[in-house]
């Protein structure tokens, strides 16, 4: 019998942690797949490909049962490909897994009609129960497959109940967790076909549960936390670095509530960073204490990032969703984050009692943190989550019921202020967060009378105005983009942000040429000297590929009337996604 684990991800970046961790397990504590009667393998495909080609793959490998992982971004794609899937294998049992298909098996039984089964909560335990059952009794006996922890079983099609009037589905007993994390077996260390580590997420897993209660949050859910031994963790992370993956993330849900594990951790991968792999963690970053930032203050630099959920800065529109942080004390922990350090921030809009007003103050605050990344997100009402119960009972609060169940309005957002907030998050993310023009947009915004927030408001309609199709979100040229700022830091600020988009056109890339908007200082001269300073060249390498891989240019970012030299030096790998390194001379 052959199962086969599909994993549909929302980019091609992406891997999916949990098809990997189902078939580490059955091959480490299934009985029938180590002696062969069962086979268990996983295949990928993401949602930007044709639905045909995964039809395709899936249809290949003939299997006698189907499970895929179901998530908020993925389940329209997975229902479609589910029907598609019985009409070709009409024997095959169909089933899910995952968040998106765990707290309203009714909902998802009507929404896919070829399912045959879903499994809730934790795989593990589950899935080795319902491939003992699938040994012993080929496609399962319906009383058995009953007894599959976690499990709701279908009573119409494959599954029939000869009773006409008996419910849609039958649930087995509750789910289990898992307690002992060690017995997961690491889930990386098998050659994969089509697995590119170099380009591609890589996503890993030290600890289970959650200590919070954010009612906007499925974590909310799962109060038991259960961590992975330390031993067994460093000689994983061993693993991403000796092989030198380039970013791994860490998906435990608050990585630093228990010091002792948090530091020992951070302390590890600051003594074996090899300057190859960043490990990335989401952290409370209020939790962070002197020890911590003794820690941090000897990392180096691109071996760790942070992501910080602020959401708020307001304490009491914090209380209505369960969280219950200081906005000072989050700003001075953040604020002592070492430079050397990435940090993303969050906030999320549509939170109960937050208007524009007040997210704008919201806005501003994180704004001014100048963390590397600043992520404007829309308030989700996640089916089985506690913010669903708070929104169904307050009228005022109107959302999309298909994924990925995002508010309209919340009573104190309307429908129309949401999507100006939109059109906010659009530059946001591609002019700011992108790297595109960081310094030019950071300047501009210090300098504006009505503050970060009010500068991308007229920023918006600057740009519907300047582009002849008025269209915010049509993709652009880069040089188009850079044109289109540049026309706005001469007619709404000083000189001097000017200087700094300069700055953020040469950290691009070495230009190809020089738009008319940016007027040179350049000296070969002073190149030249620079070169000879900051670059330990091999005898090998001729003046002139030294020319081509660096820039050098005067700018004047301190306002003073003298520019000063400044040079720009390019990575000698095309595409390596890093920005230059810039030195003053």
């Amino acid at each position: 019998m052959k199962v086969l684990l599909v994993g549909i991800n929302a980019k091609y970046i992406q891997t999916n942690l949990a098809v990997r961790l189902l078939t580490s397990w059955a091959h480490a504590h299934s009985r029938p797949v180590q002696e062969g009667s069962v086979s268990v393998l996983f295949r990928e495909w993401n949602i930007n490909q044709p639905l045909a080609s995964a039809l395709r793959g899936i249809y290949e490998e003939k299997p006698d049962v189907l499970l895929f992982s179901v998530y908020i971004w993925n389940s329209r794609f997975v229902f479609d490909l589910a029907a598609e899937a019985r009409v070709l294998l009409p024997a095959a049992l169909i089933g899910f897994g995952g968040p998106e298909v765990s707290w309203s098996p009714e909902r998802v039984f009507s929404a896919s009609p070829a399912s045959d089964f879903i499994l809730s909560g934790e795989g593990e335990l589950a899935f080795s129960a319902l491939l003992e059952v699938l040994d012993a009794n080929g496609s399962g006996e319906r009383e058995r497959l009953l007894a599959v922890p976690g499990i709701h079983l279908r009573n119409n099609g494959r599954q029939n109940s000869t009773h006409p009037d008996s419910p849609a589905f039958e649930s087995g007993p509750p789910s289990q967790t898992l307690e002992n994390l060690d017995s997961i077996a690491f889930p990386y260390r098998e050659q994969e076909n089509g697995f590119d580590p170099f380009h591609q997420l890589v996503y890993y897993e030290s600890s289970r549960g959650c200590p919070f209660n954010c009612a906007y949050c499925m974590s909310s859910l799962e109060k038991s936390v259960r961590f992975r031994s330390l031993d067994l963790v460093f000689q994983d992370l061993r693993f991403f670095i000796e092989n030198k993956w380039p970013l791994v993330k860490f998906v435990d849900r608050t990585f630093n509530i228990k010091p002792e594990r948090y530091l020992a951790i951070w302390e590890w991968i600051r003594d074996h960073h090899a300057g190859s792999t960043m490990f990335h963690f989401e952290i409370a970053a209020e939790l962070l204490d002197d020890r911590a930032f003794a820690v941090l203050s000897t990392m180096p630099e691109g071996a760790i990032q942070f992501e910080i959920g602020i959401q708020s800065a307001h304490p009491e529109i914090l209380k209505r969703v369960n969280r219950f942080s200081s906005p000072e004390v989050l700003a001075d922990r953040i604020r002592k984050i070492p430079k050397t350090i990435h940090v993303h921030v969050d906030l999320i809009a549509g939170l109960p009692g937050e208007d524009v007003s007040l997210f704008e103050e919201s806005f501003n605050f994180a704004w001014n943190l100048r963390s590397d990344q600043l992520q404007l997100g829309f308030l989700k009402i996640l089916p089985g989550a506690p913010m669903e119960e708070y929104a169904v009972s307050h009228p005022e609060y109107s959302w999309s019921r298909v994924p990925p169940y995002e508010v309209y309005s919340s009573g104190s957002l309307s429908y129309s202020e949401l999507l100006i907030l939109k059109d906010v998050e659009h530059l946001l993310d591609g002019w700011y967060n992108s790297g595109f023009a960081p310094n030019a947009l950071f300047r501009a915004a210090s300098m504006h009378p009505g503050g970060p927030f009010r500068l991308f408001l007229d920023l918006v309609r600057f740009v519907r105005d300047w582009f002849p199709d008025g269209d915010l979100y049509l993709p652009r040229k880069p040089i188009d983009i850079f044109a289109c700022l540049a026309s706005f830091l001469r007619t709404r600020c000083s000189g001097l942000e000017l200087e700094y988009l300069k700055l953020d056109y040469l950290m691009m890339g070495k230009p190809g040429f020089y738009p008319d908007w940016f007027v040179r200082r350049y000296s070969r001269e002073e190149h030249e000297k620079a070169i000879a300073t900051c670059i330990s060249s091999s005898p090998e390498e001729p003046n002139r590929l030294l020319f081509a891989r660096t820039e050098y240019e005067r700018l004047d970012l301190s306002g003073s009337s003298e520019p000063e030299g400044y040079f720009f030096e390019y990575s000698r790998t095309k595409n390596n996604g890093k920005r230059a390194k810039m030195t003053k001379v």
